[in-house]
């Protein structure tokens, strides 16, 4: 019988990665061993002592201050204890030739040293593949998606008053294409940034600030959204919109289908990958601008229809099952 790994958990609560890597390991009845992000050498092991098997969660910022720094850290585990990843943010070439290149190299070592890698969509094993040759297997266990039982009354027949983005502000993630995309919308439209700025971005949030002011248009940063304000923010009568340029897999998308909502994602590789896993979830555009004033004027709905049949998901408690046959049993092979 295949034996769960120990679960090394880096990073603070309020990260995606860390919650998602709890609440994984918290489903599937894992030991858990928590960790500071950036955690040094010896903390690792020590995390890891004792434990035939580890399995951990990561991007490389998350666990270092540098991708090869990341990929030292896992190599050490590896040497120690058989070692299996979830690794999450692969990299992409838009991300720029010589990030790309930096990080390609670390998750390609981080690959091979682990005993098996899961990602979160067929558009990241693609992209890991691209990171270097490895037999190290690769497989792909579906962000969750957690059905919110909160909706407002009538909350899908209210005319929206905002475009809201979901999820830490950063380079990339699209809150200024979105801004650039609402030019010839009418200026009472508001722009909801739900989240806070990342480390080191927080001069984003002056540049949304200077473009709304040119536009005319009203602006707020929430913040940090608790758990307990979540449902409260993403029921409000707003047009969700995914907007991040090079999108592997996406905790805010399952976050905002989870509470019935029904993004506007801006064309890709992973949104079409999400629109064919869940065709009544996401509107797929190539056109973000249109796309929003057609969810604005009530042509598209950005609402899941809760009569519809087909609305079966990927939950934590399937996801974990998924990740441990993933893992379980060749982290003690």
């Amino acid at each position: 019988m295949a034996q769960t790994p120990t679960y090394v958990v880096v990073g603070p609560q309020e990260h995606g990665v860390t919650r998602h890597a709890l609440a994984l390991a918290g489903a599937g009845d894992a030991v858990v061993r928590r960790l500071p992000a950036h955690p040094t050498v010896d903390a690792l092991l020590a995390a890891a002592d004792g434990a035939g098997a580890v399995h951990l969660h990561l991007t490389d910022h998350l666990l270092a201050g540098s991708p090869a720094a990341a990929a030292d850290l896992v190599e050490a585990l590896a040497d120690r204890c058989r070692t299996t990843l979830t690794l999450h943010d692969v990299p992409q070439p838009a991300e720029g030739a010589e990030r790309y290149a930096r990080r390609a190299r670390a998750y390609g070592r981080m690959r091979r040293a682990a005993a098996v890698c899961v990602v979160a969509s067929e558009h990241e094993r693609e992209a890991l593949e691209r990171c270097g040759d490895s037999d190290t297997p690769i497989e792909v266990v579906p962000l969750p998606v957690e059905r919110s039982v909160h909706r407002p009354a009538g909350a899908s027949a209210e005319t929206p008053f905002a475009v809201a983005v979901l999820g830490f502000v950063y380079p990339g993630k699209g809150h200024l294409d979105v801004l650039a995309a609402m030019r010839d919308l009418p200026a009472e439209v508001g722009l909801d940034v739900l989240g806070a700025p990342s480390p080191g971005h927080d001069g984003l949030l002056d540049e949304l600030a200077a473009g709304a002011a040119e536009q005319g248009r009203r602006l707020r940063v929430t913040g940090y959204v608790d758990d307990a304000d979540l449902a409260g923010e993403l029921t409000r009568p707003v047009v969700p919109v995914l907007a991040h340029r090079h999108a592997s897999a996406s905790g805010s998308a399952a976050t905002w289908i989870g509470h019935g909502r029904r993004p506007v994602a801006l064309d890709g590789g992973y949104a079409r990958e999400l629109a064919a896993r869940y065709p009544w979830a996401v509107t797929v555009v190539d056109d973000l601008a249109a796309g929003m004033a057609a969810a604005l004027s009530g042509e598209v709905s950005t609402w899941i229809d809760p009569g519809d049949g087909r609305t079966a998901v990927v939950d934590t408690a399937e996801a974990a099952r998924l990740e441990a046959l993933a893992v379980g049993e060749r982290a003690l092979a």
